[in-house]
């Protein structure tokens, strides 16, 4: 079946929109787009994207096109959708921060958030040497493009005032933390305590969105995953004890702020790649139920955090702040903490084969993942 005109028309219409490429547009409006600030402009292009966005959806429903073109409708309206709610977050004025961004994990969730297929945000990597991890590391040009790092030395250890003034000098609009103990960077209670509890602080005055890496198994001390992890000595002695912590404090200081957190419990970080991407991933909330995952999954994880975020602050409906908690791991390595939880524990959260379908990239399924996820 071939498609409509009109159809075909919206279709190229909606890639001229998202490119800003649409002349039709320009040319009516361009006399008085240059008598108003950029502010006004990005509100025009926004609405437009809104109402763009609606009637995809209806001609969608409407059973006018075929099932190859609901895919090209949706996923487009999906990129309509994201890049206006995401018209404030990790932009280049107000980037994504990542602490930890020398870091293994740090630097998959750097990527991950400057990929244009993925997460399509501005990026700052922050590192306690303020050396440039991706100096060597060959990216897409369209990755490096939205991907900068901070010359300026960033460590957790230092003062309160003295991380305050470095994050609301670069403006964040999100900071993810990825840093932990490590043989040179401090010990558990340094990093994983304290130096959380001086990062969010600094979210709360600043009210960037907070996204913490902690661990899985953090709330069951009983279980065999605590106990090993919290046990292996020298800096990293009780550091389940310090993520608990970390993890506490978090929630206590984002009680009475602006802005929201997230914080993510990853299982055991497995060597490789995604073959399944979002697909093959479950999120659960109770910690009742480990498993292990990749760190480019964990990082395409982060990215659906923050878009998840994002549309849930531009929701008018929403009100105060909002914190959200949850474990995360592939479907196949899941396995009971202990043995009085059973499988499945009923707080899965998974994307669905709808979902699935109407979005076939990924940039919509990880965000997909936290579609039902309860608040704390």
């Amino acid at each position: 079946m071939m498609p409509t005109p009109t159809a075909t028309a919206m279709f190229s219409f909606l890639k001229f929109e998202q490119n800003g490429d649409c002349q039709s547009d320009l040319s009516d409006e361009q006399a008085a787009m240059q008598s108003r600030r950029l502010s006004d402009e990005q509100a025009a292009m926004q609405s437009r994207r809104r109402v763009l966005s609606s009637i995809v959806a209806g001609v969608i429903s409407s059973g006018v096109v075929n099932s190859q073109l609901k895919h090209a409708f949706a996923e487009n309206a999906h990129a309509a959708m994201m890049t206006n709610v995401q018209g404030t977050i990790g932009t280049s004025d107000r980037p994504v921060a990542i602490v930890g961004g020398s870091g293994r994990t740090g630097m998959a969730v750097a990527e991950s958030i400057a990929d244009p297929g993925l997460g399509n945000m501005h990026a700052i990597t922050l590192s306690r040497s303020g050396k440039d991890p991706f100096q060597i590391i060959k990216l897409p040009q369209a990755t490096k493009d939205h991907l900068r790092h901070q010359d300026k030395p960033f460590d957790v250890r230092e003062s309160q005032e003295t991380i305050l003034a470095s994050l609301k000098a670069m403006s964040p609009s999100v900071v993810v933390y990825a840093a932990s103990a490590s043989r040179q960077g401090g010990n558990a209670f340094t990093v994983d305590d304290d130096g959380v509890e001086k990062v969010a602080l600094a979210c709360k005055e600043i009210g960037a969105i907070f996204v913490l890496i902690s661990a899985l198994a953090v709330d069951r001390p009983e279980s065999k995953s605590y106990q090993v992890t919290n046990t292996l000595g020298g800096n990293y002695q009780g550091i389940m004890d310090a993520k608990y912590n970390g993890e506490v404090k978090t929630r206590k200081i984002f009680a009475s702020a602006k802005s929201d957190y997230v914080i993510v419990r990853p299982g055991v970080l497995l060597n490789g790649k995604t073959t399944t991407g979002p697909m093959g991933l479950e999120l659960n909330q109770g910690d009742t139920i480990g498993g292990g995952l990749s760190r480019d999954e964990l990082a395409g994880i982060v990215v659906g955090a923050i878009q998840n975020r994002a549309l849930a602050l531009a929701n008018k409906s929403k009100k105060g702040v909002e914190g959200i908690t949850i474990e995360a791991y592939r479907k196949s390595t899941a396995q009971k903490l202990e043995k009085k939880y059973t499988i499945p524990s009923g707080n899965e959260l998974t994307v669905g084969e709808s979902k699935a379908e109407a979005l076939s990239s990924s940039n919509g399924l990880y965000r997909e993942l936290f579609a039902s996820a309860k608040l704390d």
